[in-house]
């Protein structure tokens, strides 16, 4: 299991990741689609 990354360009689909916070994420391809165009810096990355 990966850590999270800070950028959602780094985020591959399907990917089970660990946040920071101890819980396990996935994202489809249409979310990081989103992530990418409405939060371009990560910010809802971070406090996962």
């Amino acid at each position: 299991m990966e850590a999270l990354p800070d950028n959602w360009a780094d985020i591959q689909p399907d990917t089970i990741y660990l946040s920071i916070s101890g819980l396990l994420v996935s994202f489809g391809s249409e979310q990081i689609k989103l992530g990418l165009k409405y939060d371009r810096k990560g910010k809802h990355l971070t406090g996962v």
